[in-house]
């Protein structure tokens, strides 16, 4: 092959390459807030390590972009992208297909032998990245709150069930219509009472959410969380570190937190919570020791300073909800008291829903 059609093709996939790592590394460090977009930034550094200055300019000195018979065309799938998945896929799979002409096509270089096999190890991490990427803590969690192909319009319901609050006859029967009616997250709460009690209501809610196939959180309990095979834990200011927790329940499962103030809220982030629970909005008896109100405002201050998915808690009814959801456009709001204390929880749902659009 001559040898500047050589260098072309290399240039051309270097770019590819690098264009495809930046894309995946901006979603996961803007969108998702993830510190683990490092990983990614590594990765474009090990590249940028195979390649010596005199294959750096060679590959400059070749390139062609005004003439490339390939600049003008796009294909139907290139020009468009339905969701952050579709974009995520995309350029997950356009970084593994660069790297593999780059370990081919390396090997007719002088050098070839050692930039085709560091490439070959960077291709296997693509490999891991896309399996890190798309089934991973995060962008589960954003599905759980409603981030999908279209803008999202509405916040998510989350609903934290602590049966102190509960005045009907049959929770569980209750909780079947409710999540008939439309729960987007269910989260066990459970202050008071022995472990076994904790640990078969946690079990029976958790398959009547995978039944309803909703996610199901767990709130304080690692252990239990593990037990029930629940899809994510959630933990107060006063629980497990975040990072302890993270080994007791492995890298899978999502964690919430809740915080009660902007400081609290960015220290979250900063140990790696996927989400965050952010209140009391509002005056709320749901705690013997309720923390100071952080009213709208407090909200709206926290949601421009953080990227991660928030759930807005605390004093919320079908009354005060636009007032919160539509200035703030919180990516949730939870509720307790205002679904268990109702004559008819699932009626008080279809109220709730039909005030959460931004």
């Amino acid at each position: 092959m001559e040898e500047k059609r050589l260098y072309r093709v290399l240039d051309a996939n270097l770019n590819r390459l690098r264009e495809g790592l930046r894309v995946l590394e901006e979603y996961q460090r803007l969108v998702c807030d993830d510190h683990g977009s490092g990983r990614i930034k590594s990765l474009r550094h090990r590249l940028r390590e195979l390649l010596d200055d005199r294959l750096r300019a060679a590959c400059l000195a070749a390139r062609r972009a005004g003439d490339d018979v390939g600049a003008g065309g796009q294909s139907a799938s290139e020009a468009l992208r339905s969701d952050a998945g579709d974009l995520l896929q995309a350029n997950c799979k356009r970084t593994q297909e660069a790297a593999r002409v780059l370990e081919e096509y390396g090997k007719l270089l002088p050098v070839g032998d050692s930039f085709s096999r560091g490439i070959k190890e960077l291709r296997f991490s693509l490999y891991e990245l896309e399996q890190e990427i798309l089934a991973g803590r995060r962008p589960q969690v954003r599905r759980w709150f409603g981030y999908g192909a279209r803008e999202k319009r509405a916040a998510a319901f989350y609903l934290v069930v602590d049966e102190k609050f509960y005045s009907g006859r049959d929770l569980f029967a209750d909780l079947s219509r409710v999540l008939e009616t439309g729960v987007d997250i269910v989260q066990w709460r459970q202050k008071e009472g022995d472990d076994a009690t904790f640990l078969e209501k946690a079990a029976r809610l958790r398959e009547l959410c995978r039944e309803f196939e909703t996610p199901f959180v767990v709130n304080d309990r690692p252990d239990i969380a593990l037990l029930v095979k629940a899809d994510g834990l959630h933990l107060g200011q006063h629980d497990l570190p975040l990072a302890e927790a993270r080994r007791l329940v492995g890298p899978q499962m999502p964690i919430g937190r809740s915080t009660h103030s902007l400081e609290q809220a960015l220290k979250a982030v900063e140990e790696g919570a996927d989400y965050l629970g952010f209140g009391p909005i509002f005056t709320t008896p749901s705690k013997a020791r309720p923390d100071p109100t952080v009213g709208v405002e407090g909200l709206v201050e926290m949601l421009g300073r953080v990227a991660l998915p928030v759930v807005a808690i605390g004093g919320l009814d079908p009354d005060n909800l636009p007032a919160v959801v539509r200035p703030s456009r919180v990516p949730a709001v939870a509720v307790i008291r205002a679904v268990l204390a109702a004559p008819d929880p699932a009626r008080a749902v279809r109220e709730l829903r039909s005030r959460l659009a931004y």
